[in-house]
């Protein structure tokens, strides 16, 4: 083992070992809080201060809180994919990010799948100097043709694909795109889905929108994972990151798909 390796298992034996203490009341916090209840806390601090709109990455906002961008910078150096299909583009800050380690790898390609990409946003992301390992894509993320349209585009070849969900996020519309989206997904990749965090913090994720306790990703990863031996929720990864938007989020396929789309 060398220096480098010894220093992640390392890490890795602290991450353990933070995720069985997690719920053990501490000495020397208010109230002998728990950890759980402190990043609670912190967690309803940030998203009080609107703390995930705070960055831009290369140029273009992206909305997210940074220690998710670590976990999936690590994850995608270590899956090298070939495709990431990411539902949810926004101001394309997250397209950009996940096209720079791409470009970082030397290969790979992204689809940004969204129903509406305003005009400005667009034009900014095909001109932006990642522009080139870039796809957008203007259709719902569950529209029928999509999963089509992607299995046409990269052919017959084997390639390892990780998909992120960060559009809609009703219970339904994220389940919908579970079902059709899992199938593509690679064993030891990933799906990450975003902001099932709103069942933790309802007030300060949905106001004014569709979504809310009861009725978010969370929720639609819950009757996802139910009997599915395919994916595992990889919690080790959510106790690396401390603070997340996508608690229960991190899904590992552990084993192929019975019947690939």
């Amino acid at each position: 083992m060398n220096a480098t390796e010894q220093y992640i298992h390392d890490r890795d034996e602290q991450v353990r070992k933070n995720m069985a203490e997690i719920n053990e009341p501490k000495w020397g916090y208010d109230d002998m809080q728990t950890n759980s209840d402190r990043i609670a806390d912190f967690t309803s601090y940030l998203l009080e201060t609107k703390y995930a709109k705070n960055f831009t990455w290369m140029g273009r906002p992206i909305l997210q809180f940074p220690n998710d961008l670590m976990v999936m910078q690590e994850l995608i150096w270590q899956i090298k994919p070939d495709y990431i299909i990411e539902t949810g583009v926004a101001f394309g800050g997250m397209t950009v990010f996940y096209a720079s380690i791409l470009e970082a790898i030397g290969h790979g390609m992204v689809f940004g799948i969204d129903n509406e990409i305003r005009e400005h946003n667009g034009k900014e992301i095909n001109r932006h100097r990642l522009g080139m390992r870039i796809q957008l894509v203007e259709k719902d993320s569950v529209a029928p043709d999509l999963l089509t349209m992607i299995k046409r585009y990269i052919g017959n070849r084997t390639v390892t694909v990780l998909v992120s969900l960060d559009s809609n996020h009703t219970h339904d519309h994220v389940l919908h795109e579970l079902r059709l989206y899992a199938p593509l997904v690679s064993v030891g990749s990933y799906i990450v889905v975003f902001d099932t965090i709103i069942e933790f913090f309802p007030e300060l994720t949905s106001k004014d929108r569709p979504w809310g306790k009861g009725n978010n990703p969370w929720m639609a990863v819950q009757e996802f994972m139910k009997g599915n031996d395919e994916f595992v929720v990889d919690k080790e990864i959510e106790t690396r990151a401390i603070l997340t938007c996508a608690p229960g989020g991190w899904l590992k396929r552990v084993k192929e798909a019975e019947c690939r789309q």
